[in-house]
C-alpha cells in the first residue's frame, strides 16, 4: 500500500516539475533563474489600520479611523531575491474583489524573494522612481514576506505601522457630562505621557503639547479643543489625560484615554468627561499572572528560564483597567508568604489576603503573618528596583508589569486603582495561570528541581525531557507547587526486554560505571535519603513542597571505585581570583574592592577558580560542578553554577556591576563537587565606588 501512494504522488509530481522547468531555467549553479516572468499574486489582509469596503473597528482605545485601501493608500513594493537580484520600489495598485482583502498581480522573475510593501498617505508621496529609503520616510503602513516563486506565485502582507518614523496629530473635542461644574478655584490642562515612564511628551520640535482648557468652554455645548496636529507626535500608544488641579492643593483629579497615533494621522475624536474631582477610582478587573512570559505580547521563554536573572524567574502581571479612567497610576502589592503558613485555598479576598499580608505589616509585626515585600504604586516606582522590575508600568492606561520573583519562594498578591482620593475601594485579586497543564495554584510559586549525577550518565532518556544516550549532564526541570504533585524522577533500571525505569515509561536509568543508581539524596553532608514509597526498590516519593529541591544520585558501590581522603579536593587560596585579587582571597576578613582604583571602572568583574596541572593526587581528578553564590541580607545578587573545568583551565564567573550596587558587603560562597565530595571556600568583599 505504501508503494502504491508513492507511485501515485510521483504520476502527479512529474508533470508540475516539468512545467516548472519550462517557466524557470536550470544555471550550471544549481540555481533557477527567470527565463520568463510571472504573475506574483499579493494579498493584503484588512486589519485594525486598514479597511477596503467594509468598515473596520480599531479597537477600545481612540484610534484615528483606519486608511482605506482604495481611496487613502498609494502602495510600493520592493525587495532582493536570494540570487541576488534587486526590485526597486514599485508603484502598484490594489484591487478588492471581495471588500475584505486586496490583490495585486506583478509580473515578477522566478526567484526566492524577500519583499517589503509599503504604503503611503496619496495626499504625500514620494517623488517619481523612489529609493526605499524615500518611501519609508513617508510610509504609513508596511509589511514583510517571503515567496519561492519556483514553487508558489502568492504571498500575503499583513500591514502595521510598527516601526515607522512618520508623525501623526490629535485634534480632539473635550466636554463635561451634562450637568457637570468645575469647582471653584480648578484649573484644567491636557498632557500626552508615555505609558511606560509616566513622562509627558513633547512634539517633534520639542513643542510643549500640554494646553490649558478654558473653563467657559469645557462647561459650553462646544466644548474645549485640543489640538496636537501641527505639533506632530511620533507614532506610539500613549496615555491622554485631563488634569484638574487647583493652587496650593498638591493633588489632581485625571480623566484619562489611551490613545494611538498612527502615522500621518491625525485621532479626531470628542471625549465627555464626568464629575470626577475628590472621587475614587473604580478598580481593574481580569488581573492575572503568567509565568516565564513577558511584554505586552507575553512572548514565552520557558526555555530562557534563570539566564536572565540566576535563581528567579519572570511574573508576567496584567490587568483590564479599561473601565477605570480616573485612576491616576496602579498600585501592586506583592506579599512573600512565610515557610511556616499553610496556604489550603486561593487568596482571592480581602480577609483571606490581610491574615497574611497584614492590613500594616510595618504596624503589625505579627511573625506569624509575611511582611510585605514589595508594594509598589507610580509614586514609589516599581520601575525603580532594577533587580526585580523588568518591563511595563503601573502607570496610569497600562495593563502589564513584569518583575523577577524568587524560585523556591511563595507570594500573593492585588492590585488597587489610585489617584488623588485614595485607593479604589476594592482590590482586584489574582488568577494565577501556571505552566503545568491543568495546575490550580494557590500562591505564585515556581521552584528548581536540579539532579545531580555525581559523576554518573543517564541513558536511554525520556521522561521529563529527553537526553541522549551517554549524557552525563545534570537534569534541570521547573514546577509549582499545586494539585499537580512533581513526579519526582525514578532512574531504576527495569528488568524487562524494553529498557525502561520502573518510573513512567521512558523514564531514564542512570549509571557510574560499573555502579548502578540506587536512590536522590538531599543533603551530601548528612547522607539524607529522599522520602520513598517503603517500596522495594527505592521509589521517590512525589514533591508537593514549594522550595527549590536539589538531588544527588546515590550509587551501588559495587566494582573497583577509587576513594580519596575529601581534604584532597579542598579549594586551595592560590587557586581563586576573585574581584581582581589574584591567589590572596581572604577567607578569615573582609576583601575591600573598589569598582574605580581596583577594577578600573570596569562594567563587570570575575571570580575564577583553576585547578593547576600538578596536584595531589596527579592528574587524576577534577571538579564536576563550580558554583558561585553572592548574597546580601538574605537576598541572592548572584547564583550560578559550571560543568567543571579541565586541569589548569579556569572556571570563571562574570558578575555585571548593574546586580552589585556599592557600599555593601557581600558573602561570596564558591561550591565544588567531585563525585560525592563537596568542598567550598567562603570570603566577602566590600563594594566601594
Amino acid at each position: 500500500m505504501k508503494t502504491k501512494t508513492i507511485r501515485n504522488y510521483l504520476f502527479v509530481l512529474i508533470p508540475m516539475l516539468a512545467l516548472a522547468m519550462i517557466s524557470c531555467k536550470h544555471d550550471t549553479k544549481g540555481t533557477y533563474t527567470g527565463s520568463d516572468k510571472q504573475p506574483l499574486n499579493i494579498t493584503i489582509a484588512q486589519n485594525e489600520m486598514i479597511k477596503f469596503e467594509k468598515t473596520s473597528s480599531a479597537s477600545r482605545t481612540i484610534v484615528a479611523d483606519p486608511f482605506s485601501a482604495k481611496t487613502d493608500l498609494v502602495f510600493y513594493l520592493w525587495g532582493t531575491a536570494q540570487s541576488g537580484q534587486t526590485l526597486d520600489p514599485k508603484n502598484v495598485t490594489v484591487t478588492s474583489d471581495d471588500g475584505v482583502v486586496g490583490k495585486v498581480i506583478l509580473d515578477i522573475d522566478c526567484y526566492n524573494w524577500s519583499l517589503t510593501l509599503a504604503a503611503c498617505d496619496k495626499t504625500d508621496v514620494p517623488g517619481d522612481n523612489p529609493t526605499a529609503d524615500q518611501v519609508l520616510a513617508k510610509a504609513v503602513l508596511i509589511g514583510y514576506g517571503n515567496v519561492d516563486m519556483m514553487f508558489t506565485n502568492n504571498i500575503k502582507f499583513t500591514l502595521t505601522p510598527k516601526g515607522l518614523s512618520k508623525t501623526g496629530g490629535a485634534a480632539l473635542t473635550l466636554k463635561l457630562e451634562p450637568g457637570m461644574v468645575i469647582p471653584d478655584g480648578y484649573t484644567a490642562t491636557a498632557h500626552i505621557y508615555d505609558i511606560t515612564t509616566g513622562r509627558a511628551i513633547t512634539g517633534s520640535g520639542s513643542e510643549d503639547l500640554t494646553q490649558t482648557l478654558a473653563k467657559a468652554d469645557l462647561e459650553g455645548t462646544s466644548g474645549a479643543s485640543y489640538t496636537a496636529n501641527g505639533k506632530q507626535i511620533k507614532p506610539g500608544t500613549y496615555s491622554f489625560q485631563i488634569e484638574f488641579t487647583k493652587a496650593g492643593e498638591n493633588r489632581k483629579y485625571v480623566w484619562n484615554d489611551t490613545i494611538i497615533i498612527l502615522p500621518g494621522k491625525t485621532i479626531e475624536e470628542t471625549i465627555v468627561i464626568p464629575n470626577l474631582i475628590g472621587s475614587k477610582p473604580t478598580k481593574p478587573s481580569d488581573f492575572e499572572v503568567t509565568f516565564n512570559t513577558y511584554g505586552a505580547a507575553t512572548e514565552n521563554e520557558v526555555e530562557l528560564e534563570e539566564s536572565v536573572y540566576p535563581g528567579y524567574y519572570t511574573a508576567h502581571f496584567s490587568w483590564d483597567g479599561s473601565a477605570v479612567k480616573t485612576e491616576m497610576n496602579f498600585a501592586l502589592e506583592i506579599a512573600e508568604v512565610a515557610d511556616s503558613l499553610a496556604v489550603t485555598e486561593a487568596v482571592n479576598t480581602k480577609d483571606k489576603f490581610e491574615a497574611i499580608f497584614g492590613s500594616d505589616p510595618n504596624a503589625d509585626p505579627d511573625p506569624t503573618k509575611a511582611n510585605a515585600k514589595y508594594s509598589f504604586n507610580y509614586l514609589n516606582d516599581i520601575r525603580g528596583d532594577r533587580r526585580f522590575y523588568r518591563s511595563g508600568s503601573l502607570f496610569a492606561n497600562n495593563s502589564y508589569v513584569d518583575v523577577y520573583l524568587e524560585l523556591g519562594k511563595r507570594y500573593i498578591a492585588r492590585l488597587y486603582s489610585e489617584n488623588n482620593a485614595g485607593y479604589s475601594e476594592t482590590a482586584e485579586y489574582l488568577t494565577i495561570n501556571p505552566v503545568e497543564s491543568g495546575a490550580t495554584l494557590n500562591t505564585i510559586n515556581r521552584y528548581r528541581v536540579k539532579y545531580y549525577t555525581q559523576g554518573g550518565t543517564w541513558n536511554e532518556g525520556a521522561e521529563h525531557g529527553s537526553e541522549p544516550a551517554g549524557s552525563d549532564m545534570d537534569k534541570i526541570v521547573y514546577w509549582s507547587q499545586s494539585d499537580t504533585a512533581y513526579d519526582v524522577l525514578n532512574p531504576v533500571a527495569s528488568t524487562t526486554t524494553d529498557g525502561v525505569g520502573y518510573g513512567a515509561s521512558g523514564a531514564p536509568y542512570l549509571y557510574q560505571g560499573p555502579a548502578s543508581w540506587i536512590y536522590w539524596i538531599t543533603d551530601l553532608t548528612a547522607g539524607t535519603k529522599y522520602p520513598d514509597a517503603d517500596s522495594d526498590p527505592y521509589t521517590p516519593d512525589d514533591y508537593t513542597d514549594f522550595k527549590n529541591l536539589d538531588l544527588y544520585a546515590s550509587y551501588s558501590r559495587e566494582g573497583n571505585i577509587e576513594v580519596y581522603n575529601d581534604k584532597t579536593y579542598d579549594i586551595l587560596q592560590a587557586w581563586v581570583n576573585a574581584f581582581g585579587i589574584e591567589g590572596t582571597v581572604s577567607k578569615t576578613s573582609t576583601n575591600t574592592v573598589s569598582k574605580h582604583d581596583d577594577l578600573a571602572d570596569a562594567t563587570s568583574t570575575t571570580v575564577s577558580v583553576t585547578v593547576p596541572t600538578v596536584t595531589t593526587p596527579a592528574g587524576t581528578w577534577k571538579y564536576d560542578k563550580v558554583s558561585l553564590k553572592i548574597t546580601y541580607a538574605g537576598r541572592t545578587y548572584f547564583n550560578q553554577e559550571q560543568v567543571g573545568a579541565a586541569r589548569a583551565s579556569a572556571n570563571t564567573f562574570t558578575i555585571p556591576f548593574t546586580n552589585l550596587p556599592t557600599g555593601y558587603v557581600y558573602n561570596c560562597l564558591i561550591t565544588a563537587r567531585y563525585q560525592m565530595t563537596t568542598v567550598s571556600y567562603p570570603f566577602t568583599i566590600y563594594l566601594t565606588d
